[in-house]
């Protein structure tokens, strides 16, 4: 049993404890990223599957950033009151009643409802898993590089299976996503009970509301903001990209598989490019994600191509989700911590619903979904290509002097 002190929490630096509670929370982690992922290749087929327009997809899935982000925009001040560990296991309940509802309704309704539960699941969670691994390693960025890996594993088998299972019923497939998050929940009750973040002192109160413009949050939080867009890409139009380029659901699982595989191998080697300094990790992530995002969708055939681009895509975009969260981390207090994970979170979130509502604009001003979200992804990359390039400029050497000023120029430096 692990050490509890005086108010009933468990000692956090007990390492019995914390050995537990690393697989308890990766357990925890894969069943919820396989349920996740699950329902993110499953629920923009079933929509059209269902009838519903293909410009109401990105809509749709937009829906879920708009819980995703007021759950982010209150967590700060809710973790000072309740343990990082009750928002996780709010996390796997919701999640599993969102992939229910869709189970047994296709109406327009239960979409909505659908989204909207799972917006809020993925909120908690996240910030909520990222927080916790935090508090209980030495290095941000090692921890987060395990949670990454373990999502990124779940991520590996959630679009296979729901490819499989969705060849004979995308609802049983669900179905069967629900079950996933379900077996999450006896893992998230086990979990340490971390003692709730000291709450604001009034007098800091007015700068803390601000901690996504200090130095290092602000560059964390325009990393998880471009990864929230590639996300949002890749979990609204992609499948049907895929779909209509002539790949059976199986084969457009098994391509987003790929591409959670590529992102696992991003956040692995995320250490390595940290090393290099946040901006150029940023400026790397982001064009990665962007560019390989926007090949992919331009060139869906032939196969070679579009894998070559979801790739490079996919291991941007893990360069992205492990580094932003830790620089965050890394670059506040101890008790604000949870506050700047939840806002960076919410760059994040606003994201996820801007990036599909923005394609689905483009849909209805271009021939196809495809060129939209290729626009889409340019549009990603721009800001890290526009830095390149800044940089690169104000590198460049000087011009040569004017060799009729030379003679001056040596009489000044001897004066």
């Amino acid at each position: 049993m692990a050490r509890r002190d005086a108010d009933g929490h468990d000692t956090p630096h007990d390492p019995r404890a914390l050995r537990i509670d690393h697989w308890l929370t990766q357990t925890m982690n894969l069943a919820f990223s396989t349920s996740q992922s699950m329902a993110a290749v499953v629920v923009p087929l079933l929509a059209i599957h269902a009838g519903h327009p293909i410009e109401a997809v990105g809509l749709l899935v937009a829906l879920s950033a708009v819980t995703q982000t007021a759950a982010r925009l209150g967590m700060g001040s809710m973790m000072s009151r309740i343990p990082t560990k009750h928002f996780l296991i709010a996390a796997t309940v919701l999640l599993a009643a969102s992939c229910v509802v869709l189970g047994v309704s296709v109406a327009l309704w239960a979409f909505v409802v659908a989204q909207l539960l799972q917006g809020a699941a993925r909120a908690y969670f996240w910030t909520g898993a990222q927080t916790h691994v935090i508090r209980s390693s030495d290095s941000a960025v090692k921890a987060l590089a395990r949670l990454n890996v373990m999502q990124g594993v779940g991520q590996l088998i959630g679009p296979a299976l729901a490819g499989m299972i969705g060849a004979w019923s995308l609802q049983v497939s669900l179905l069967a996503a629900a079950a996933a998050a379900l077996i999450a929940i006896a893992p998230s009750f086990a979990l340490v009970r971390f003692r709730p973040f000291a709450s604001r002192k009034r007098d800091a109160a007015a700068g803390s509301r601000q901690i996504w413009r200090r130095p290092g949050v602000a560059t964390a939080a325009s990393m998880t903001a471009v990864g929230g867009a590639w996300r949002g890409i890749l979990n609204s139009y992609l499948p049907v990209i895929l779909t209509a380029a002539g790949y059976s659901v199986p084969m457009a699982g098994a391509l987003i598989t790929l591409t959670n595989l590529a992102s696992l191998g991003g956040s692995a080697i995320a250490g390595r490019v940290n090393r290099l300094g946040a901006r150029a990790a940023n400026a790397l992530g982001t064009s990665a994600a962007g560019l390989g995002l926007a090949v992919a969708s331009l060139f869906a055939v032939p196969l070679p191509i579009v894998m070559i681009a979801l790739a490079v895509s996919g291991g941007g975009a893990g360069i992205l989700q492990t580094i932003g969260p830790a620089l965050a981390a890394d670059s506040v207090i101890d008790d604000e911590r949870g506050r700047a994970i939840a806002s960076i979170g919410t760059f994040r979130s606003v994201s996820l619903l801007l990036s599909p509502l923005a394609t689905s604009a483009l849909v209805l001003l271009l021939p196809s979904a495809a060129i939209a979200a290729a626009v889409a992804g340019i549009m990603i990359s721009s800001p890290a290509l526009g830095a390149i390039r800044r940089r690169t400029v104000a590198v460049d050497p000087p011009p040569p002097a004017d060799p009729t000023q030379e003679g001056e120029a040596d009489e000044r430096d001897v004066q």
